[in-house]
């Protein structure tokens, strides 16, 4: 069984587009828990009239992120794999079908993504992972993962146990948390790829891939936090380079520079 996993806050006018296109998967057995990060809208109501025994509802009341209701909602799971999908996009009908035939092909995987389709507010769509990317796409993916993210969490489908053991997401991190987690999760365990158009991801004005005011400080802090896995595997400078360029181009480069500094300063690395 899979347990899917769907954090919301405030999202009435998406939740039920995404809560269908999980129930309407063509490998049906699943179970959806929907963890309500405290909203106040009518989420709750839309929620309990939907007639399905699949579907467990969770209301947190007081907002604490995504990262932490997903975490929550894994502790839940009763599936032996666990899948993410978020309350403002739409899986397309076969996206488990698809990832489980390749996770019972490849059974020393422990976390299983695709490519998505990205919808932007101006009706344009663009494919992701972009073709054609030179980068390792699967197996043991931790180098490449410290250079660049290609894997979005709602594609994600990740044995229980191997996410359990990986301590589940950093709540510190307020934006990239996704790309934080797996370069962790890629330091032990196998990733597969399936490279069909398995999902919908929708830009929202609001909505959490809109938020960019915290991508610098993950930035820096991932830099600091895997930092000698970085200087060892000769990555630093390019790194360091793609950041400041990012910046330059934001117009906050002396920003994120001493933002840098002071990060590298006093982040111990991570032990994993």
């Amino acid at each position: 069984m899979i347990s899917v996993i769907i954090p919301t806050y405030n999202r009435a006018g998406t939740i039920l587009r995404s809560v269908n296109s999980v129930l309407n998967q063509t490998y049906k057995d699943l179970e959806l828990i929907i963890i309500d990060d405290g909203s106040t809208d009518n989420t709750k109501k839309l929620i309990e009239e939907m007639e399905d025994d699949r579907i467990r509802y969770i209301y947190l009341g007081a907002n604490g992120g995504a990262s932490n209701a997903r975490n929550i909602g894994a502790s839940y799971a009763l599936g032996d794999w666990i899948a993410f999908q978020d309350s403002d996009d739409a899986w397309r009908p076969e996206k488990l079908e698809k990832q489980m035939i390749l996770a019972n092909e490849h059974p020393e995987y422990s976390l299983i993504y695709s490519s998505f389709e990205y919808h932007d507010l101006d009706g344009t769509s663009t494919g992701f992972p972009a073709r054609p990317y030179t980068g390792i796409m699967e197996n043991d993916m931790y180098s490449s993962l410290l250079l660049c993210n290609v894997i979005g969490c709602p594609t994600m489908l990740i044995k229980r146990d191997a996410f359990s053991q990986s301590g589940g997401f950093d709540t510190n991190y307020h934006s990239l948390e996704d790309w934080e987690f797996v370069i962790r999760f890629s330091k032990n365990n196998l990733i597969g790829f399936v490279p069909d158009y398995l999902m919908d991801v929708y830009l929202l004005n609001n909505g959490v891939s809109s938020r960019v005011a915290p991508y610098y400080e993950s930035r820096c802090r991932m830099l600091a936090e895997y930092r000698e896995d970085i200087m060892k595997l000769g990555l630093f400078d390019t790194i360091v380079l793609d950041i400041f360029n990012r910046a330059k181009d934001s117009g906050v480069q002396k920003q994120v520079q001493d933002m840098m500094m002071l990060y590298l300063q006093t982040i111990s690395p991570k032990n994993i």
